[in-house]
């Protein structure tokens, strides 16, 4: 059985197979990606050096195995190439001017030994047989070293001094995982060469154990690398759940600061509301009430001198304070909007009626119709319609006249504001009076209709349909 020779095959394959892994991280991953494409291109070149040393060991004739010679030189080549390139990578000692003088050293042996090997030997005797104690039988040539084979061999002295240089000053700086996996791979690897060694000087009878020797350093160290990819995994899983962390506190402070920015908001809101109540008391309540006050006060006196004027002056206050209470009504209103959902529709046109008459003293004359129960947004909706119209009409319309008719039935509300004021074309309305358009939206929103009719000189009538849908 050729155990000897499977077993090379065994190590090649494993590193054929370091190789390819290590291709694929290099090519994948930003981070070290010289190192590991060294490293790949090492392992893949020691596995073609081992096939090509399998070759010499299975040669039966000289011939065979100086040609099978000439094969293996390359790839010891560039594994001691790529191997110096990928240690100066690990440790980050990078003496270029040596790294470079050891390359022509490999390359020009490496040159010769495919050239012809009188350059690397002077004299190739011949081959003889080494039997192991199972029976396999290896050739090993007896040669005379020449001038090449010098070079070839002081190179790997220089590399093999370089390399423990480079591991002490990788330990000195404090990566000490690192060098001590780096120098333990090393060490085998220099037994091998001084086996080697004894065995072409003839001190001993023994088989060459250089290809095995990049064995140790090569799981050596793709066991440190391994390790280093396990380390950036957990210190990214760390970075990720410190991120993850981080979120959580931020989006807890963020939830935080969002209810106390919607408290603030709320009572911004609260104190804007408060202050608008506050105008719209002085603007109308007050100075209606101060209007009411005035004429009570020169009331009798006004009675005495002309009972007709008194009289008059009567149905003046008892406006005013109709408005002044229509206003306060609407008020209330808008601080309990939901009791304004519950209100009577007919209620609420003569609360408004009576609120812009107090107002403006212009008559509103309200005319219901009918009587029914209506939904809460069709209420509302009627009641901001009114509102937004009778706004309207105080600010635009100088009108001395307001009719206000609501006809409820059955299946249909039909509401009719009409003024005698001085009109518009409702084709030239300026885009910022938003007033139609909201009277338009709010009608809309419940699904009836709106119309609006107006002339320069000839006033403005509203009217909103809202039909009972059908099941």
């Amino acid at each position: 059985m050729n155990y000897f020779s499977v077993t090379l095959g065994v190590v090649a394959g494993i590193c054929l197979g370091f190789g390819i892994l290590y291709l694929f991280i290099g090519l994948r991953r930003k981070e070290k990606k010289r190192l590991n494409l060294t490293f790949s291109l090492f392992a893949f070149a020691y596995a073609g050096a081992i096939l090509a040393a399998a070759n010499n060991y299975a040669a039966t004739l000289l011939t065979d195995y100086i040609s099978a010679g000439r094969y293996n030189g390359p790839f010891v080549v560039i594994a001691w190439i790529s191997l110096l390139w990928y240690v100066s990578f690990y440790t980050k000692v990078q003496p270029r001017p040596l790294l470079y003088l050891l390359m022509i050293a490999f390359i020009g042996a490496g040159v010769a030994n495919t050239l012809g090997p009188n350059l690397i030997y002077e004299d190739i005797t011949r081959i003889t047989f080494f039997t192991l104690p199972w029976g396999e039988q290896l050739a090993i040539a007896e040669v005379t070293e020449g001038l090449w084979f010098t070079v070839f061999l002081l190179a790997q002295l220089v590399s093999i001094g370089f390399i423990f240089f480079a591991c002490f000053r990788q330990y000195r700086r404090g990566e000490r995982q690192a060098a001590v996996a780096l120098g333990v791979g090393m060490l085998w690897f220099i037994v091998t060469i001084v086996v080697d060694s004894l065995v072409d000087t003839g001190t001993i009878d023994f088989i060459f154990l250089s290809d095995f020797g990049f064995l140790v350093l090569a799981i050596v160290l793709s066991i440190q690398m391994a390790n280093e990819v396990i380390k950036t995994e957990e210190k990214l899983a760390d970075y990720r759940q410190n991120l993850e962390t981080m979120v959580e506190t931020r989006t807890a402070e963020l939830g935080v600061t969002q209810k106390k920015l919607l408290q603030q908001t709320q009572e911004e809101a609260t104190l804007e509301e408060r202050s608008r109540l506050a105008r719209d008391l002085h603007d109308a309540v007050t100075q209606t009430i101060y209007s009411a006050a005035l004429i009570a006060e020169v009331l009798p006196a006004v009675w005495e001198r002309d009972p007709d004027q008194g009289r008059l002056n009567l149905a003046k206050l008892r406006q005013l304070v109709r408005g002044a209470l229509a206003e306060m009504r609407s008020l209330l209103f808008e601080l309990r909007p939901a009791a304004l959902e519950h209100a009577d529709l007919g209620s609420l046109l003569l609360q408004q009626g009576d609120a812009l008459t107090g107002r403006t003293r212009i008559p509103v004359t309200v005319d219901v119709k009918g009587q029914r129960e209506l939904p809460p947004e069709v209420t509302v909706a009627f009641y901001r319609i009114t509102q937004e119209a009778f706004n309207n009409v105080e600010k635009h319309a100088r009108a001395d006249q307001v009719t206000v008719i609501l006809h409820q039935s059955v299946d249909e509300i039909r509401l009719t504001i009409q003024d005698n004021g001085r009109g518009f074309d409702p084709a030239s309305i300026p885009a910022e009076r938003m007033g139609v358009q909201f009277m338009r939206e709010r009608a809309e929103g419940i699904g009836a209709t709106f119309e609006l009719k107006s002339r320069p000189g000839q006033g403005t009538q509203v009217c909103v349909t809202w039909s009972e849908p059908t099941a």
